[in-house]
């Protein structure tokens, strides 16, 4: 079975987290991709996971009546990194003119 994402809804339990799936599916008359949600319950042995937290859930075998999934982090995205001096915004440097903020402090 493919392994799900979702987030921790409910920590409360010991060695227990309630996870929230989120996935699309088409409505059966509308045919629109709408959101479905389901909980699971998903054992976390070291109580490492707090409300919030992305997990992965993968199938084992049944640990309990309703746990039968182990939750597992989620590993970190690659992110862009900038370059050095290079900004988030569009600076003189791309347009080859000041822009009207650099402007008012040069006067």
């Amino acid at each position: 079975m493919k392994s799900m994402q979702g987030r921790v809804v409910c920590a409360t339990s010991d060695k227990t987290v309630a996870v929230e799936v989120t996935r699309l599916a088409p409505h059966p008359k509308y045919k629109r991709r709408v959101r479905k949600k389901k909980k699971y319950q998903a054992h976390d042995p070291e109580n490492q996971f707090k409300v919030g937290d992305l997990v992965q859930l993968e199938k084992s075998k049944p640990i309990s009546k309703t746990k039968s999934f182990l939750a597992v982090p989620v590993p970190a995205r690659n992110k862009k990194e900038k370059k050095e001096g290079e900004e988030g915004r569009v600076g003189s440097q791309e347009l080859g003119i000041p822009l009207e903020s650099e402007q008012e402090l040069q006067a």
